[in-house]
């Protein structure tokens, strides 16, 4: 064993505020441990703070801009969402770089990395947004000893009523008091310099639950099941007290969402986007377009199709969605504008920050002329600094310049704004009215988003800590990392 160990547990969501609540109402000794013996504070995260975008910035330390990814899609060129997973070829992972130098690694979950990693001093089970694998058959073996498969496929059933929110949240603990079974009987076998656990299950039931009166009941068990683990890190492994560590790291938080902004009636109703002209008979009903494009068998016969082909298929679904009733809302997509004649629009990031891109050369229709883009980003500041409430208050926190934050990025088209609500508030980019831009959320957007995730640390050795101090962003952890598993 190397002179230190280094125990992870990530939390997906998991803000101080929830922690210090639950852990002062019912008593968490993991997380309470933390708190007395160590440092837990705020984390910041990346813009937009979404797990696309920052478990792959705590994994490598580098901004969306230099690993890839600004959420869970990009925007083509042709204005296409394109799905995208962490690729460990374009930034190198810590875990990586600890088999580097010949230390073993744990990685149990890590969300956003979708296949296992091919390396003797890495044993993996992938993680969130897709089905779990495994690196070996000995760690499946495990793995089905312990009945952790991958996390229960089950939003689908809390969206339709189906399944009711006590039964998603035993069914959420159950995965994660699985998951952790099986870490703590790897750890014990494995002799590991690094284990790192991530669990998404808490952001996943978040969002279906913050904004609920009962939500507590609903989330403690979720949290209970970490702290227990925690604990048993902190106590029951392998190493010597003088050489272990532990480590707690969410990629941002979550609040409780009372109202939605529409940020794309309110580009549309100003006039900076327009939709498509009807095109008749061509045109689908609004459940025949969603149900059609739901379909996983067709989705895969569109992703093989021809450029031209795929260009006729658009247009043969699109604009049918957004004929809507004075008073009703109705879902839109970004080929429902008419981009040739849409200055800005929004898109991709459906969270309490979003994201504006300015149709310029950028695209293939573009409406804005390079010389007309400072004007117009001028122009859209100003009046979203100017939004207001329902109730008069000012709506919009910050508005950054995508410029300055995602920099000269060639490894995606970046946003040219990025929009942050007031707390309480989430931005939505898919539904449209034609005389409204705020709607009550739906259940799946009781909760979501906010910058600050958490970071945690315990170790004996003091110096560690004194760098632990340091830890401010989601940017800092692996070299925090690297730091507690150094040769010296």
């Amino acid at each position: 064993m190397g002179k230190n160990e280094l125990h992870i547990v990530g939390i997906d969501a998991a803000p101080l505020w929830i922690i210090n609540r639950l852990s002062k109402k019912f008593g968490l000794e993991g997380f309470q441990s933390i708190m007395h013996n160590g440092k837990l504070g705020n984390l910041e995260s990346t813009l937009p703070p979404m797990t696309g975008a920052a478990w792959p910035s705590i994994y490598t330390g580098m901004p969306p801009s230099k690993h890839g990814l600004m959420d869970f899609f990009t925007i083509s060129r042709d204005y296409e969402k394109q799905l995208v997973y962490f690729d460990e070829s374009i930034a190198e992972p810590f875990w990586k770089t600890l088999s580097k130098q010949g230390k073993k690694s744990l990685v149990i979950t890590p969300a956003m990395v979708v296949r296992p990693i091919e390396d003797p001093n890495v044993d993996m089970v992938t993680g969130f947004p897709l089905p779990s694998k495994f690196s070996s058959d000995k760690i499946k073996k495990e793995a089905t000893k312990y009945g952790f498969l991958g996390e229960p496929d089950i939003e689908k059933d809390i969206k339709d009523g189906s399944m009711p929110l006590e039964e998603a949240s035993m069914r959420f603990s159950e995965s994660i008091k699985k998951r952790a079974e099986l870490s703590k009987s790897l750890i014990k076998k494995g002799n590991y310099n690094l284990s790192f656990t991530c669990f998404t299950e808490t952001d996943r039931l978040q969002h279906f639950a913050l904004s609920r009166n009962d939500w507590e009941a609903l989330v403690y068990p979720l949290y209970k099941e970490i702290s227990d683990f925690i604990w048993w890190l902190i106590n029951n492994t392998g190493a010597k007290r003088s050489e272990r560590s532990i480590m707690i790291v969410s990629d941002h938080g979550a609040q409780p969402i009372y109202n939605k902004f529409l940020i794309n009636s309110w580009l549309i109703n100003k006039g900076y986007a327009k939709f498509k002209e009807n095109i008749g008979d061509v045109a689908l009903t609004y459940g025949a377009r969603e149900k059609l494009m739901s379909s996983k068998a067709l989705r895969k016969i569109y992703d093989k199709m021809p450029k031209t082909a795929k260009s006729l298929t658009r247009k043969m679904i699109s604009s049918s969605g957004v004929r809507v009733k004075e008073g009703t809302y109705s879902r839109m997509h970004d080929f429902d504008l008419d981009m040739g004649n849409t200055q800005a629009f929004a898109s991709i990031s459906n969270d309490p920050v979003s994201m504006i891109w300015i149709n310029d050369n950028r695209f293939s229709e573009p409406a804005v002329k390079q010389g007309e883009k400072a004007i117009l980003k001028k122009e859209l500041i100003l009046g979203l600094k100017g939004l207001k409430t329902e109730k008069g208050e000012k709506l919009i926190n910050k508005v950054i310049d995508g410029k300055a934050y995602y920099g000269s990025t060639n490894m995606f088209i970046a946003p040219d704004l990025l929009i942050e609500a007031r707390k309480g508030y989430t931005i939505d980019v898919f539904n449209y009215s034609p005389e409204r831009i705020f709607m009550k959320p739906e259940p799946a957007k009781s909760g979501d988003h906010i910058r600050e995730g958490i970071f945690g640390f315990m170790s004996p050795n003091g110096k560690f800590l004194t760098d632990a101090r340091r830890v401010k962003s989601v940017l800092d952890i692996r070299n925090m990392v690297l730091k507690v598993l150094s040769k010296d």
